[in-house]
């Protein structure tokens, strides 16, 4: 097979609404799920703040905060459960099973893992990052389109909302999927596609973590496992173009 060194310009493109540890670990499962299947495509990360990988809970730089779930249980890879504290001794950090590690070095080892994830994936699939607010998005036919807040259009293949809790930041406006009272969250089916409120649910347009209304992911082990779920969606539904699946929801 002939190297590629990034998938072309018109490979599908599945962007994110905020870059935080959802979108990571989403970013990680849908890469993990689909290069042994050499689908090509491009992942884009947009967030507002320009915290790709660690959002806002995982970026305190004065280390005297701590994450309240152990090692153990906070692996990015679900097959994988010691990868975290493995990394943790690489990094010389004093970690067992039941460490509880500062925020900081848990959004630095999201940020290695996302990007060990993508050098493993390429050249099927290629990550790119971009500091700004997604204001909108929204359905076509044949694409999900993203709209910046400063008037900037990306058209996609999927959108996936990622902003996290809708009580601290509002999700973008969704035309046709509203958020809803009171905390301003998405409704989604189990794998992430969002419900249209006279049934049935969207193709291309995703949220995952706390702005889910039916399965609000407030934890890493709950948001991982939405990961697994959303990635396959995502593999079958976008870029192996199964429309099949569907009648699965």
């Amino acid at each position: 097979m002939g190297f590629r060194a990034t998938p072309t310009d018109r490979a599908p493109v599945i962007a994110f609404a905020g870059g935080g540890a959802s979108a990571a670990l989403a970013v990680i499962a849908l890469m993990r799920t689909t290069t042994w299947l050499r689908l090509d495509y491009r992942v884009i990360l947009l967030d507002e703040h320009g915290r790709h990988a660690r959002g806002a809970a995982f970026s305190a730089d004065d280390g005297r905060r701590l994450l309240d779930t152990p090692v153990k249980a906070m692996s990015a890879l679900p097959d994988q459960p010691c990868h975290l504290m493995d990394w943790a001794r690489g990094n010389g950090l004093d970690c067992g099973p039941e460490t509880l590690l500062p925020l900081r070095a848990y959004g630095d080892y999201l940020a290695a893992t996302l990007a060990d994830t993508a050098a493993w994936a390429a050249p099927h699939a290629a990550l790119r990052w971009r500091t700004g607010r997604v204001a909108r998005a929204w359905d076509e036919e044949d694409r999900a389109v993203v709209e910046l807040a400063d008037g900037q259009r990306l058209d996609s293949a999927a959108a996936v909302v990622a902003t996290g809790d809708p009580a601290a930041a509002a999700p973008p406006r969704i035309d046709g999927f509203p958020a809803l009272p009171p905390r301003g969250d998405l409704s989604t089916c189990a794998r992430g596609a969002l419900r249209r409120p006279a049934g049935g649910v969207a193709r291309r347009l995703f949220a995952i973590g706390p702005v889910r209304r039916e399965d609000p992911g407030t934890t890493i082990p709950q948001i991982r496992d939405q990961a697994e779920r959303l990635a396959q969606r995502i593999a079958d539904t976008v870029l192996r173009n199964r429309p099949d699946v569907l009648l699965r929801d």
